[in-house]
């Protein structure tokens, strides 16, 4: 049977045959086969899974086959330590269109990857790959299993938090208000601010789950309350209640856009600025952004408020905002949450597969720590040095 590859991105890797190997669990006896059925696996996870696994698992084969001339059982440590100081400084030839003969505008390495925690993500990645591999009996081991991750990691409370700061969250929520809206499209802009913040924050989204979700993901539960069915990351389900305000920012965006109030219907929580058609009865279609025009329209909001702090001479804050992602709106949600709900209950909300991911949003403030520990002492204030003193 002739496997294709679930996704679009372009694979140049030779069908190369096993070598002397037995039958294994996955039926499928090179490499390319081996992982089509990895990427049918991320796919039902998620787009997002499916996309960062295709990218760094695409080009790790393209460099083992091409440069190492290697298949997949055939890998050593040794080969994974060539392959992490080959990312961390690859040669100018990777860095350039014409690797691939089918698609000679493609990079595989646009830039060289950063030692460290962004070392440590990729290798994450690719031994999860080699790990499905050795279970299913395709290969013999895992050599990423034995490479020594070099990233830091901040104990809890120590790191550099993701959320919004209360001065950078007052000011972000000031600029949405006072967005310019002296054009139609501004005014379309500033409404779609309002609209995706008020869903995003109320139900702390990630942007996959953003994009992935419309009204219709909105319906009734037994007692009439409205509940947001959400599929998340790894696939797993929840269900959130739609607060005062999100079905608020729903109704006076819909309103905007003529659609009528809320109703069960395929209109986006994360709509294009306008309507792409209109269907047979003239009802207005708008598409729904991708996680990547997420990330860019959220990017463009955030060098907006950037340049209103320096205008209103706030370098700091400036600086600050520019270094937020999309997924610190999440972050702010679940941190200001962690303040009202038990861990258990939080983590739920979260869907988090692990209460251990739920604690990093129960941080003390460092401003917090500060005072806590000034008053922090061995000894009472009434104990002086002369009764430090050893007597005889």
């Amino acid at each position: 049977m002739q496997l294709t590859f679930v996704s679009n991105h372009p694979l140049e890797v030779e069908a190369l045959p096993a070598q002397d190997e037995p039958i294994n669990q996955l039926g499928v006896n090179n490499d390319k086969d081996a992982l089509s059925l990895f990427l049918r696996r991320a796919q039902r996870r998620s787009s997002e899974t499916l996309r960062r696994y295709t990218r760094e698992l695409v080009r790790f084969t393209v460099f083992m086959h091409r440069a190492l001339h290697k298949q997949y059982r055939q890998i050593t440590l040794l080969d994974v330590e060539i392959y992490v100081q080959f990312i961390q400084n690859p040669s100018t030839e990777w860095m350039e269109p014409g690797i691939s003969s089918d698609k000679p505008h493609l990079i595989y390495f646009p830039k060289a990857i950063k030692p460290g925690k962004s070392t440590d993500q990729l290798i994450t990645v690719l031994s999860s790959f080699f790990n499905y591999l050795h279970t299913t009996g395709y290969n013999t081991g895992n050599p990423f299993s034995a490479f020594d991750k070099s990233g830091e990691k901040f104990a809890r409370g120590h790191g550099d938090p993701h959320f919004f700061f209360i001065d950078e969250w007052t000011f972000l929520l000031a600029q949405i208000k006072h967005y310019p809206s002296h054009s139609k499209r501004l005014l379309f802009e500033k409404a779609r601010l309002h609209y995706i913040f008020s869903i995003t924050y109320g139900a702390g989204l990630r942007e996959s789950e953003l994009s992935n979700h419309t009204c219709h993901d909105i319906r009734p539960d037994s007692s009439g309350y409205l509940i947001l069915h959400l599929t998340g990351k790894g696939r797993k389900l929840r269900q959130l209640p739609v607060t005062p305000d999100m079905l608020k920012a729903i109704n006076q965006y819909r309103t905007l856009h003529q659609v009528g109030e809320f109703k069960p219907d395929s209109f986006p929580l994360a709509p294009t600025l306008y309507p792409v058609k209109q269907d047979a009865e003239g009802q207005t279609i708008f598409k729904s952004m991708k996680t990547r025009q997420i990330r860019h329209w959220f990017l463009k909001f955030m060098q907006h408020c950037s340049h209103e702090a320096h205008r209103q001479d706030q370098p700091d804050l400036a600086e600050r905002l520019l270094k937020k992602s999309f997924h610190s709106l999440r972050h702010t949600t679940l941190s200001h949450l962690a303040g009202e709900l038990e861990m258990k209950d939080l983590s739920v909300f979260a869907g988090h597969e692990s209460i251990l991911t739920t604690q990093q949003y129960y941080t003390p403030e460092k401003d917090k720590l500060r005072n806590v520990v000034t008053n922090h002492r061995l000894y009472p204030e009434n104990i002086t040095e002369t009764d430090l003193k050893t007597t005889h």
